[in-house]
Formats: structure tokens, sequence, C-alpha cells
């Protein structure tokens, strides 16, 4: 596909949690004068993709483009937003892969679960292996819908980790877009090489943010608490509309040890590579 424009990419399995995805990708892409493409993948694994074999009977497969087209045509009619509707088969990551390039995708909005024939995926942890291995686009996992109409407050966990830093390029762009406040949070830190550290990327993201007048504050977890609880328990008090983290530290923030999430505030992931990441426009 050939577009000038940048697309978010929205995985449809015709479930409440697309729905949920698609809510967060018309503001994103709204204001940002964005594509959104609706697309719904029929597994298959990577060896049976790469033979080129279909394991799906091509007036299924069209079936399945008809119902996806139905759905763009109500969410054209219903928000004024022409959606791109598009149903491949083949194994998953090649397929995204693919379309990064081919379709200038820049971000992916998505539920944590994807549903094909009463199977469960976990986008999740799809999309986590994908942003590490080197696929330079930023996703969100989205299990409620927006809480505002447009994102106000979003919260970014301060990190000692050098590769932090590469948030701040997307927060200056949703800054842009949105004149949200940005609310810093960072951990109590006893360690003095980390201490040192966090106080590196303090004065960067200080910079950073006072360069482009964007509105931030700063808040200091608590040293007794535990600090992803503390990073959710801010963002819920505050009504935050997004928690921002890199895509390695997902685990480390989200998942509590019997593998439940700790939030249903939109969590956007960025990729950990240190290098110009793609904006929205």
């Amino acid at each position: 596909m050939d577009t000038a424009k940048k697309v978010v990419l929205v995985p449809w399995d015709f479930t409440e949690g697309c729905e949920i995805a698609l809510k967060h990708a018309l503001q994103l892409a709204g204001v940002a004068d964005n594509e959104i493409m609706l697309l719904h993948i029929i597994p298959q694994t990577w060896w049976s993709s790469l033979l080129g074999l279909k394991q799906t009977k091509p007036e299924k497969v069209e079936e399945l483009k008809r119902k996806l087209e139905a759905v763009a045509a109500k969410v054209s009619s219903e928000h004024q937003f022409n959606p791109i509707p598009v149903v491949l088969e083949g194994d998953p990551v090649k397929i995204i892969k693919d379309l990064i390039v081919t379709a200038n995708l820049n971000l992916i909005v998505s539920h944590k679960h994807y549903f094909f024939e009463k199977k469960k995926y976990n986008s999740i942890d799809f999309l986590k292996k994908m942003s590490i291995k080197n696929v330079n686009v930023p996703f969100i996992i989205a299990q409620a819908p927006p809480v505002h109409n447009h994102y106000i407050e979003i919260v970014v966990p301060l990190d000692y980790d050098k590769k932090y830093k590469e948030t701040l390029h997307w927060i200056i762009y949703l800054s842009k877009y949105y004149k949200c406040n940005i609310n810093l949070i960072k951990p109590y830190i006893s360690d003095p090489r980390k201490k040192k550290d966090m106080a590196s990327n303090i004065y960067f993201t200080k910079k950073m943010l006072d360069g482009n007048k964007i509105v931030y504050g700063i808040k200091t977890a608590k040293r007794q608490n535990v600090f992803r609880e503390e990073v959710f328990k801010f963002a819920n008090n505050i009504d935050a509309d997004l928690v921002l983290i890199m895509a390695d530290k997902y685990d480390a923030y989200v998942k509590d040890p019997k593998g439940k999430s700790l939030s249903r505030i939109p969590i956007m992931c960025i990729t950990p590579r240190i290098r110009k990441l793609q904006g929205f426009a």
C-alpha cells in the first residue's frame, strides 16, 4: 500500500477488545491526521507461511473480508473516519514486519488478547517480542476505553537505565498534539551508581522537556512501597490516560507475580533502542 500518511494499526478479531483499542486509535490518529488500518490476521506458523501453504479456504477469506469491510463502513458512518480493512493469512510476525515497511505503520494499538476461531493469543507477549527484536514501532495495550475525549495526563516512570531516554521522543510527540501534562515519577534509590545514572537521566529529561516548553512535574515514590505499585496508584489518583514505559520493562511494571495485569490504564511501550524514532507526522 502506498500512502504518504502514517498508519495506526489495530489488530481486529471482531471482539469487544478490539473495539476498545479502536477508540484509542481514533483519538491518536485523529489529532495527528494518521490513517487507521483494521488488520484481521489468519494465523499460520512461520514454516507454513514460508512454504506459501494456505490453510484457509478462499471462500472463508472472502467472507472475512466482507465482514471487516462492514466494520470499516460502520466506523466511517459513526466517526467520519475511513479505516483501511485488511485480511491477511500467514505468520503474524512476518505480516506486521512487512506492513511496517509497505504501509508506513508508526503505531500499533491492541487489546491484550487476540482471538481466532476460539483460540486466544497473547498479543502483549507477541508485540513485546517484536519491539525488542529491533522493530521500530511502539505499541499501546488498551484494556479499557479512554477516560477523556483526548489524552490529558500521561504518567512516565523515570528509570536509571540509559535506554530510558528513548521514551522522551514520544513524550514530545504526544505533548505536541495533545498539550497534555507529563507526570514523571521516580523510585527511591540508595545504590550510589544507580543514583548517579538516575540524576543524569533526570537532568536530560528536564532539559528536553523545558526546551520543548512541555508542562511536567516530578514525584518521588515512597521508599517502603513497591515502585510499580506506586506508579499505578499515582496514575489512578490523577485519572491518567496513559502510562509510558520501555517495552522490555513491561513485565516489571505491569504484571504481578501471578501474571495478572495490575492496571486497566493503557500502557504505551517504546522500543528500547537508542535511535531516531518515527513520529505521528
